[in-house]
């Protein structure tokens, strides 16, 4: 069985404030993308895992989503995977999130065992907060620490320019720099109340501020983006993947090419709801 493992950008992403459990409350709006890791899964006598470039062992997410199917539907996963990374790490494109929704969704299909859906979410939850978005797909609003998620019929049917500054950002990292030095981590303190000079209906990535306060080269890439006629461009969730939308393929590959002279791109599209779970599995 061949598993893809989509990516994913944040078409909006607002961060609320710091919650009681130490998480932030976010809002936000999620987009799978065609860019994938490949998963390889075939039965084994025992649970094999190998990968190249990432951890191997039970810090990986693969291996952790193996470890929590396994305590659910109450079997041993006797399995060989094999984990083609494509998709960088650090650059907000939910690439390990993605491996494990996926992953946990493999094993389902090839068992065949029925599982209560609400407690195959609170696994996916359990797991890391983007995680429950990759059993959803398509384009859908996350709530609470992103981990809430409500699938939409809306499709920003759009061409995108990726482009990698090749700096990887811890999400954690990420985080703490959110908040005004010297003020507590709370809405009161939050950089994006002073900085985003957005309209509030209008799209915007509240990590813009504080991310590229430390790499300015990322406002810049945006800018060029921008100038190459993308009609919105972001960063996606705590960075550094900077992407642009463009209405016409042959606008993105224009664009790709211009900006791919000087810097590392990727010219792909959005994935409908449809299309992401038809692509998911070849068996």
């Amino acid at each position: 069985m061949l598993l893809r493992a989509f990516a994913k950008i944040n078409l909006d992403l607002r961060v609320l404030g710091r919650r009681e459990d130490g998480y932030h409350e976010v809002r936000t709006i999620l987009q799978t993308i065609d860019w994938c890791d490949e998963i390889h899964m075939e039965p084994s006598d025992r649970f094999e895992f190998a990968a190249l470039g990432v951890s191997d062992d039970d810090s990986n997410l693969v291996v952790r989503a193996v470890r929590a199917y396994e305590r659910l539907a109450g079997v041993e996963a006797k399995v060989r995977i094999q984990l083609i990374k494509n998709i960088p790490v650090g650059r907000g494109l939910g690439g390990g999130s993605a491996d494990a929704a996926v992953t946990f969704m493999g094993l389902q299909r090839l068992y065949k065992k029925l599982l209560d859906r609400d407690r195959v979410f609170e696994v996916l939850r359990n797991l890391g907060s983007d995680v429950p978005f990759f059993a959803v797909g398509g384009q859908a609003a996350g709530f609470g620490r992103g981990d809430e998620v409500v699938g939409l019929d809306a499709f920003t049917d759009s061409w995108l320019v990726l482009i990698d500054p090749g700096i990887e950002i811890a999400t954690r990292e990420a985080y703490s720099w959110l908040t005004v030095p010297h003020k507590s981590n709370s809405i009161e303190g939050f950089r994006v109340d002073d900085a985003s000079g957005c309209e509030a209906d209008e799209a915007r990535n509240d990590f813009e501020v504080p991310v590229f306060e430390r790499y300015p080269e990322l406002a810049e890439i945006k800018r060029e983006l921008q100038q190459s006629g993308a009609y919105h461009a972001s960063l996606s969730g705590s960075g550094s993947m900077i992407y642009g939308q463009f209405q016409m393929v042959s606008e993105a590959v224009r664009a790709g090419s211009q900006l791919g002279i000087r810097r590392r791109t990727k010219v792909t599209k959005a994935l409908p709801r449809w299309e992401y779970f038809q692509r998911m599995v070849e068996e």
